[in-house]
């Protein structure tokens, strides 16, 4: 195995690990709630810790990468990793879970954002299909996470599950730490706040197309529960259609960052957009929970070419020396944009009718995306990297 090769696996391992970890607290909240006894209001500020820490590291320490610490912040997120679910394991107040969340959450968005840049820079060629790859492998530790930890605690007990994945924490830490791995291009200009990279073209173009991509789920991690449940869905068939829906990104997000390579970064960013504001649209208006569910499939296919064209053209469009900057910037315009539909999304719910929620977000995914591609056409850039990108 080369050593590119073997430093790919070894980032794929690690953000697996990163992510299931991450996300196995999702399904033992109500567990915690159960057993420490505090209120629903409780559970909230869990979930809103973790997320508001992810954002901050994003944007002020991820950059750090880009002056030569990525492994450190690898490293320093693994070690937030192993605490944070450590502090889960030991704690018996809201407090102690509130703070754990809050390291676990530094500990993820301190990790992609190298991490994306770093298996970016492996090789030239194949980058959206490299960075597709790391979206299916994070995206499928996000899901098994939960499985795992809901199957461990009836057996093992509500500590458990926390202890084991701190065990593969460490694990995780051993590899990352012993393993050689290559330096980020660094920066010859002053480094600022990435917020600021937004007034390059090359990259507020990908960013408005991986945002508008973005929008949907973040209205389904609020209201897909909700909604299905509505139209007649058990608790088993919610849980199936999430898991149907993470499939087909799982399996085909690497061949669709290929394809993205192949065909031209924007072309296929553009045709997911194209696939997915309608898709979006219809979900409000069907009266049983099959044909959701199908359009859900449907639209993950989608996602899984449009998602890896967008990081990829992030990638190749960040200025040198700001790779790891960039892709924690689109990160959090990721979450802010996801945190702020679920809100509207949740209101809306309730004082519109879905067929008009549904639509609305539909038609914000064709707006933010045809943006995209019209800033693209006037993109200052090469010929050669015209070509790249399609």
């Amino acid at each position: 195995m080369t050593n590119t090769r073997r430093t790919e696996r070894v980032l794929l391992g690690a953000v697996f690990t990163m992510e299931a970890g991450g996300s196995v607290i999702f399904a033992l909240m109500g567990n915690l709630q159960d057993e420490f006894g505090f209120n629903d209001g409780g559970l909230g500020l869990i979930a809103a810790a973790g997320f508001l820490a992810s954002f901050v590291m994003q944007i002020v320490v991820a950059p750090y990468a880009d002056r030569g610490h990525a492994k450190r912040l690898l490293i320093i997120a693994t070690v937030l990793a192993l605490v944070g679910n450590a502090l889960f394991a030991a704690g018996s107040s809201l407090i102690v879970f509130i703070v754990a969340r809050l390291v676990a959450g530094a500990g993820s968005g301190l990790f992609l954002p190298p991490a994306r840049a770093l298996i970016a820079s492996l090789d030239e060629k194949g980058v959206s299909e490299r960075l597709g790859a790391m979206g299916g492998v994070a995206l499928a530790g996000f899901v098994t996470g939960p499985v795992i930890g809901g199957f461990l605690v009836g057996p093992l007990g509500l500590r458990w599950p926390f202890i084991i994945f701190s065990i593969s924490a460490l694990i995780s830490l051993v590899i990352v730490s012993t393993q050689r791995l290559p330096l980020l291009i660094p920066s010859t200009h002053p480094q600022r706040l990435a917020f600021g990279l937004l007034r390059q073209r090359q990259v507020l173009v990908p960013i408005l197309f991986l945002t508008s991509l973005a929008l949907p789920v973040g209205m389904y991690d609020a209201l897909w529960d909700r909604y299905l449940t509505d139209l007649g869905a058990s608790d088993i068939v919610v849980g199936l259609s999430l898991a149907a829906y993470a499939l087909p990104f799982v399996l085909l997000s690497r061949f669709g960052g290929r394809l993205a390579d192949r065909s031209g970064k924007i072309k296929i960013a553009f045709i997911a957009v194209l696939f997915v504001a309608p898709l979006t649209a219809l979900y409000g208006w069907f009266a049983t929970p099959l044909m959701p569910i199908v359009l859900g499939i449907i639209e993950s296919v989608a996602q899984s070419a449009g998602s890896p064209a967008g990081q990829g053209m992030l990638a190749e469009g960040a200025p040198e020396g700001r790779a790891s900057a960039a892709q924690g910037l689109a990160g959090a315009c990721n979450q802010l944009v996801a945190a702020a539909v679920a809100i509207l999304a949740t209101w809306g719910y309730g004082h519109i009718s879905p067929r008009l929620l549904f639509s609305l977000a539909g038609l914000s995914v064709l707006v933010l995306g045809t943006v995209a591609r019209l800033l693209a056409r006037n993109m200052s850039v090469s010929a050669e990297a015209l070509n790249n990108h399609g």
